[in-house]
């Protein structure tokens, strides 16, 4: 289920549920990552936060970043930046020392970032280094979902990649609250879901479909958690699979039919 990071510039925060994140002291401008981007980015670009946004005041005045982040390439223009710099310099001689300390934090903040990408991907590695494949039949749940969905009047691209293992999750640093995890959400060509071993085993027939569906509504259907509400409990996108312990398969399929006839709504449009 997805949990939400934003930095200050400096220092990292979460991670957060969606509905955690609203709590916490932050702008339009700060910047956000979750797994599934490449790199930090501003709230207010984020589509899937766009009802956290919403409620946001705007920034009284758009401060000049520290790094030319272009969205469209995901990747910093460093030349550009470090090109600016030097015309300041030549404009502005008597400030050689403001603009060595800017010199100084950009090349801080590249350097962090350089190490707290690699420190994520690792974790993606870690989960994947650690899963392995079963006898427990996944494809069962699959073919379910898509047949369910073209009932609905929904026909979602089929990928041409399925990875659906057991990872120990309980045993890896920062997942160790999670039961599954997906990275196929915005891929329409990956569905890509991990599971922790020892929570399938205890979880009933019932738990385990809303655990499936929940994950592949995430990587087919693209879409997101719902917020933390009592009145959300017990609904398929529910981030809190404590919620589903006393439902059975009537209460299932009584909530996936909701979800799906609201993404019916969506595709007729």
């Amino acid at each position: 289920m997805r949990k939400y990071f934003y930095t200050d510039g400096v220092t990292k925060f979460g991670p957060f549920s969606k509905e955690e994140l609203k709590e916490q002291q932050i702008s339009r401008s700060t910047k956000i990552w979750y797994f599934g981007i490449e790199n930090w980015t501003e709230l207010s670009l984020i589509s899937d936060l766009d009802d956290l946004t919403s409620v946001i005041p705007p920034d009284l005045s758009k401060p000049t970043p520290l790094l030319n982040n272009n969205i469209k390439s995901n990747k910093f223009d460093f030349k550009k930046s470090i090109s600016s710099l030097v015309i300041n310099l030549k404009t502005h001689q008597k400030k050689k020392w403001l603009v060595g300390i800017s010199v100084s934090i950009i090349l801080s903040l590249i350097i962090l970032g350089m190490f707290r990408k690699q420190s994520e991907e690792k974790l993606y590695e870690d989960i994947a280094a650690n899963s392995y494949l079963t006898d427990e039949k996944f494809e069962i749940y699959i073919d379910k979902f898509y047949r369910d969905l073209e009932f609905y009047g929904i026909y979602p691209k089929k990928p041409s990649t399925i990875i659906i293992k057991f990872s120990k999750l309980d045993q890896l640093d920062n997942t160790t609250h999670i039961h599954a995890i997906s990275f196929g959400r915005n891929d329409d060509d990956r569905i890509e879901i991990y599971i922790n071993p020892s929570s399938w085993k205890q979880f009933t027939k019932s738990m385990r479909y809303y655990l499936m569906y929940h994950e592949l509504s995430h990587d087919i259907l693209n879409v997101d958690d719902l917020d933390r509400k009592t009145s959300n409990e017990g609904r398929l996108m529910y981030p809190e699979i404590s919620s589903y312990e006393r439902k059975n398969m009537d209460d299932f399929i009584e909530s996936y039919h909701t979800l799906f006839e609201e993404e019916s709504s969506k595709w007729k449009q």
